[in-house]
């Protein structure tokens, strides 16, 4: 199956609603690590639409980078979305898919993620990432909401 612009967009949107869903459940490696791909699959949506050349590399700062968001928002809205993006950053790897919740632990620990938090710090990390994810999902189909009606007017 070939993946388009759209197609990334739709899955972007469904999986910040799934990891939502999976903080719920206490499921807390999974919660960031769909957070993540959220991120990836919108940036995705929109690097799709200047190249749509499959990039198999799960960077999110390169994707952002080749995306073309940043040129096209304001600077309030930049520096959220950079700054959502950041925090997605910290916590995401796409190895999160092979890791167990022991060794999601010693990942956060390792990244010292466990600093200044009091109680569970894999809890606090997983919030954390999906309200960023949230917010960078929210910004970008916003952006991508209003590109798509320009795109149509002009």
């Amino acid at each position: 199956m070939k993946f388009t612009d759209k197609i990334y967009k739709a899955a972007a949107e469904e999986h910040i609603v799934a990891a939502r869903e999976l903080y719920r459940a206490k499921k807390f490696l999974l919660t960031t690590y769909l957070s993540g791909v959220a991120v990836e699959c919108l940036l995705r949506a929109f690097r799709y639409r200047i190249n749509p050349e499959f990039d198999a590399r799960h960077d999110l700062s390169l994707l952002f980078k080749t995306s073309g968001i940043a040129s096209r928002i304001s600077v309030g809205q930049l520096y959220a979305i950079s700054s959502a993006l950041t925090v997605v950053e910290f916590r995401w790897s796409n190895d999160h898919r092979f890791r167990s919740s022991n060794d999601f632990r010693r990942y956060l620990k390792r990244q010292r993620l466990d600093r200044g938090i009091k109680g569970d710090f894999v809890k606090e990390n997983a919030r954390i990432a999906v309200v960023a994810a949230e917010e960078f999902v929210q910004i970008g189909v916003a952006l991508w909401n209003h590109s798509s009606k320009d795109s149509i007017e002009s």
